[in-house]
This record gives structure tokens, sequence and C-alpha cells, in this order.
């Protein structure tokens, strides 16, 4: 069979996955029933679909077949343990379909004719209405580029926490989102934001955050924010990091049960004090010539 060069490039971009990544042994042994209903669920038209992979609660489609063994499923199975573990949220087992384009030009062209009104972005998640009954289908989308592994982390962390939660709100999703789609093995540090923050300048306002609705009004600086304020609370006191754990097992049950930031100021003197403190000492702790992450 004649190999284009996309699918060379798709092959080859696999194989810098498989050598990059750390295998581990929490991807479960689904039943052939189980993996035989993710190639009979009905994709969604215009999307990759000639093949299909049940990873825990993910089912992955593609125009180009990946294998079941594939590094990249064994981190995104790993990951989801380790949100479900670390927030103290009890594991889901709703669906979350997620469709992999091939290059960043069809997965924009597919974007655009689905919903022209969003920003610019590599990935989205989506819950969108049930095509057959019931309430909504849950859905990624993003394509086969450098930063795929970053992407797929962050959105399954949005689809993970919708599976769990009555609501969360915006800046405290993309907040954990920013957080989980680091490699485990980084807690949650996120370099271009550590460098962004140390800028002069710089100001921290919870309360601001809490205020915020729309995903219109997500900027880049508010990104960096919500990441600082979900580090601290993970990351830093006992008291803080309850203080969180609480709010999301509130969440669970009740889609408004108020501010978070009058919980989280028993755990500080000064909460922008603290969460500038925080960040100057993840500052202190990088290496001066690190990576830039996106």
């Amino acid at each position: 069979m004649t190999i284009t060069r996309r699918q060379l490039w798709f092959r080859l971009l696999l194989l810098t996955f498989a050598s990059g990544l750390v295998g581990c042994n929490l991807l479960p042994n689904f039943t052939g029933t189980q993996q035989e209903r993710a190639e009979k669920k009905e994709p969604i038209a215009g999307a990759p679909s000639k093949h299909a992979v049940r990873v825990s609660q993910f089912i992955f489609y593609s125009d180009l077949e990946i294998r079941k063994d594939h590094p990249m499923f064994k981190d995104l199975e790993q990951h989801r343990e380790q949100v479900y573990r670390e927030l103290r949220l009890p594991p889901s087992s709703t669906d979350v379909s997620v469709y992999l384009f091939e290059d960043k030009a069809s997965y924009e062209s597919f974007i655009r004719s689905k919903r022209p009104d969003l920003p610019e972005r590599r990935a989205y998640f989506m819950v969108q209405p049930r095509r057959l009954g019931g309430a909504e289908d849950l859905v990624v989308y993003t394509y086969m580029g450098k930063r795929l592994q970053q992407d797929l982390r962050h959105e399954l962390t949005h689809a993970m926490l919708h599976c769990v939660l009555k609501n969360v709100p915006i800046w405290l999703d993309e907040g954990l989102a920013e957080y989980f789609e680091a490699p485990s093995g980084q807690n949650g540090v996120n370099k271009d934001h550590v460098e962004a923050l140390r800028e002069p300048g710089v100001r921290y306002d919870l309360a601001r955050l809490e205020r915020l609705e729309e995903v219109q009004q997500m900027l880049p600086e508010v990104y960096r924010e919500s990441w600082a304020w979900v580090h601290l609370m993970l990351r830093s006191t006992p008291q803080a990091k309850q203080a969180l754990l609480g709010y999301l097992q509130d969440l669970r049950t009740n889609p408004r049960p108020g501010p978070l930031r009058p919980r989280l100021a028993g755990a500080f003197p000064s909460l922008e004090g603290a969460v500038q403190a925080h960040v100057a000492d993840m500052d202190r702790k990088l290496p001066k010539n690190a990576t830039a992450q996106r």
C-alpha cells in the first residue's frame, strides 16, 4: 500500500510518543463486548471515525489506526486515576468520545462548521445533545500536533469533572485542567505560567475570577492566575487543600455552593500574598533555562 507523506508524519509522531512516555500497567482489560460497543457507537458526521479504541471511559476515534497498547493510551489511563485520586472524587464510567483529527487544518475546518463562535484553541471539550435520546454526549475534539498529550490531559480533565460534579465555576474548571495537563512527575508545575507571572504588575484577585461566567472571558492571563490559585490549594498547606476538596465535594450535589474564597481565607493571613509567595517559591526552584510548555 502507498503511504502518503501525511500518513508517514502521523506514524513518526506516534513513534515519538512511544519513545517519550513512560509506560504503566494501568490500562484495564476490557471485554470484547465493551470494545465492540465502542466500535458500533455512531460517530459524529464529519469527524474521524474509521477506527475506535476504548480506554476506560474514553473512546478514541481516528482515521488512522492506533494500537490499543500504545503508550499514549496508557498515559491517559494513568492520568484518569491521578485526577480522581488527587481530588478524592468517585471515578465515573460515563463515556467520553475523543475525536483525533489527522491535522490542524481539518480540525479547524470542522470546528468552524460546528461552532464558529468559539475562540481559537488546539482542543475543545464540548457537551452536546444526545442524538439517540438521553441527556447529552461528552466529546473532545483535537488534532495530532506536537502538544497532543498535553491537550488531551487538559480536555479530559474537563470531561472527568463534568461527569461527577453538578457544576464547576469556569475559572476553577480551567485552573484544574491547567494543573493536571502537566505530566504527573511535574506536580502540576507549568513553567510557562511561572515565567509569565514573575513579570512586574501581575495582580491576583480571586474574587474577580469567581465573577467570570463566559469562555470568552478566559484570556491567557486568566488561565495563568486560575492555575496559580489551584496550585496553591493543592500544593501548599493541608488547610488550603481541604478548602478545595470540600468545595468539590459540595459540587457533587449542589451546583451553586457559593464562592470558594471565604473557605480559603482561613488558611492564610493574606490570600493574595500567599499565592504571590507560592508562585515566587516555584520560580526560585525552576532551572532558569527551562523551556516553556506552551
